[in-house]
């Protein structure tokens, strides 16, 4: 799976569209149990980086167990493959045979026998720390191994950077410096020494030199040499990097990475299958590939699809199906998408059509609407718990303001990052010093909420209040929608009666049906008469007033 480092000029536009952080949101296969509890044990489940041979010797190397001298090649801290994962081991470990005193919260690491220590994405040292007991199960991961880092390529000067350039620009070139002065040649610093073909994709390189192996905090900034430049990032010149860029920013890639094809899948097909054409010799079998496993991502469950690295950036055609055999004798249905596969795709397939969907928004979201009581200049929310609200203090901004039923709301839209997510809201005025107690709420449907400095609460009130000129006998209220008022015609009967500021209303008591829409229809208790409900779809929140007659009706500012 391709890994993003991130992207410059989307950064404000994230922090826009992501009012939750759904780092916590993504559930993968390779997460999943493959090794049974021992209750007298410790069971450690590692993710092996892609490309870690089956065959290979991996141990666990720490202070409890002597080392790396004591452990390496001793049977006892050796890790087991899972039988039904690719990219999981797992070893038992027993605290009783432990050395000195020792536990796994004082540090440890893996060691892989072919290809060296375990290191992280930027080449440092890692020290695992876990305060676990026996009878748990722990995922630990393990980004990359020494020997990812050590090699130059064979023809190159020094370490090459690698660009897949969509920039557009006419021409492309690398300067870097560290400290004061120059790393490369002066400004507009190395041009691009020439292209290589690497998994089907075409890159630009730089050969960086063979002097400068190992330089440390090298600022790298990619221009045409015409005007047009982006900071790229500050790297130490101990290995290849491979970055894709445009003309504003960068993110970095893994070269051995192609992408992946998501499904929301909601045909109600018994399977799913995906058949790859117009990739010449890698065209697939129909039915085509079933999938690799799910992912969960902002609260879908997504069904995905790997590929071949050689289909990254061809023009494919591709052709969701129900994974029938031509010649079975039940009826073949599918769906046909045409992509060039450039990045991660993600589909929605119902009964009816396939869409491409932007997962960021796709699924259920719901809404904050907030009466403020503050008196603060402006008001900002953010949150923690299970989900993220902001990706940082402050948090985000009032979404839009709306006035229901005569009172103003401001409302903060979630993403479905959110949805059935725990979190503590946080209410404060924009980051300038002051702020409310936290508030929790499970996020399962739009909440109307009451601020002041004093605190936050839920609205849980709803009353319709009327000023009855219809002469009738009697006066009942039936509505229908998201909230049924009334189990059947003619609905529910009038509550009681309140003097408010010398005026008489008749008034019905609706709090069980808080922040739900309905149609609303006054009528004289079934005999006949009624207000069309045209023009009544009412938000159920707080106090709504109206005045009716016989016939029409008016709809009250709140006395």
């Amino acid at each position: 799976m391709k890994k993003i480092i991130y992207w410059l000029f989307m950064l404000p536009l994230f922090a826009l569209l992501n009012g939750c952080d759904d780092t916590d949101t993504i559930i993968f296969d390779d997460e999943l149990p493959q090794f049974e509890i021992k209750a007298n044990a410790i069971l450690l489940e590692v993710i092996m980086p892609k490309g870690s041979a089956a065959d290979d010797e991996y141990y666990i190397v720490g202070d409890f167990n002597g080392g790396a001298e004591a452990a390496v090649g001793n049977l006892e801290w050796q890790l087991e493959k899972a039988t039904g994962s690719e990219s999981k081991w797992g070893i038992y470990l027993l605290p009783s045979t432990f050395k000195d005193g020792k536990t796994l919260a004082d540090g440890f690491y893996f060691v892989s026998a072919s290809k060296g220590e375990e290191r992280s994405v930027k080449n440092e040292a890692v020290v695992h720390q876990l305060d676990v007991k026996v009878g748990t199960r722990t995922n630990v991961w393990v980004d990359r191994w020494e020997a990812y880092f050590n090699t130059e390529e064979e023809g190159h000067d020094g370490f090459v950077v690698y660009v897949a350039d969509k920039s557009g620009w006419d021409n492309l070139y690398l300067y870097g410096w560290a400290g004061a002065g120059d790393v490369t040649p002066a400004w507009p610093g190395i041009a691009v020494k020439g292209t290589e073909v690497i998994n089907g994709v075409t890159y630009k390189y730089f050969d960086m030199g063979k002097a400068l192996d190992g330089y440390e905090g090298v600022n790298l900034i990619f221009n045409n040499n015409d005007g047009k430049q982006f900071d790229g990032p500050v790297v130490t010149l101990n290995r290849n990097f491979y970055f894709r860029i445009t003309d504003k920013g960068f993110e970095e890639i893994d070269p051995e990475a192609s992408y992946c094809i998501y499904v929301d899948d909601q045909s109600g097909w018994e399977d799913l299958a995906l058949y790859i054409s117009g990739a010449g010799d890698n065209n697939e079998d129909w039915p085509g590939l079933e999938p690799a496993g799910t992912k969960e991502i902002n609260g879908v469950v997504y069904k995905y699809f790997e590929t071949d690295v050689e289909l990254m950036n061809q023009s494919l055609k591709l052709t969701f199906n129900n994974n029938k055999k031509e010649d079975d004798p039940g009826l073949v249905l599918s769906f046909v998408k045409n992509i060039t596969f450039s990045r991660d795709f993600y589909f929605s397939i119902t009964p009816e059509k396939c869409e491409e969907i932007d997962p960021a928004t796709h699924g259920t979201s719901y809404s904050l609407y907030v009466e403020d009581n503050t008196g603060w200049n402006a008001l900002a929310l953010y949150g923690y718990g299970e989900a993220a609200i902001g990706s940082s203090w402050p948090g985000i901004q009032v979404s839009e303001t709306k006035e229901i039923n005569g009172t103003t709301y401001k409302c903060f839209h979630l993403t479905p990052a959110c949805t059935n997510k725990n979190i503590n809201l946080i209410f404060n005025d924009n980051g300038v010093g002051n702020q409310l107690k936290d508030y929790n709420l499970t996020i399962d449907r739009d909440y109307y909420l009451r601020i002041s400095e004093e605190g936050c609460s839920e609205i849980k009130d709803c009353t319709v209040y009327v000023q009855d000129n219809s002469g009738w006998e009697a006066l009942t209220l039936y509505g229908w929608g998201d909230a049924a008022i009334g189990d059947s015609w003619p609905g529910i009967q009038v509550t009681g009666t309140r003097e408010i500021n010398g005026v008489t209303y008749k008034y019905f008591d609706l709090s069980e049906h808080v922040g739900k829409y309905s149609n609303l229809i006054f009528n004289n208790n079934g005999g006949g008469q009624q207000i069309e409900d045209g023009g009544l779809y009412t938000a159920l929140i707080g106090d709504i007033y109206f005045s009716i007659t016989a016939t029409s009706y008016e709809k009250l500012p709140k006395p």
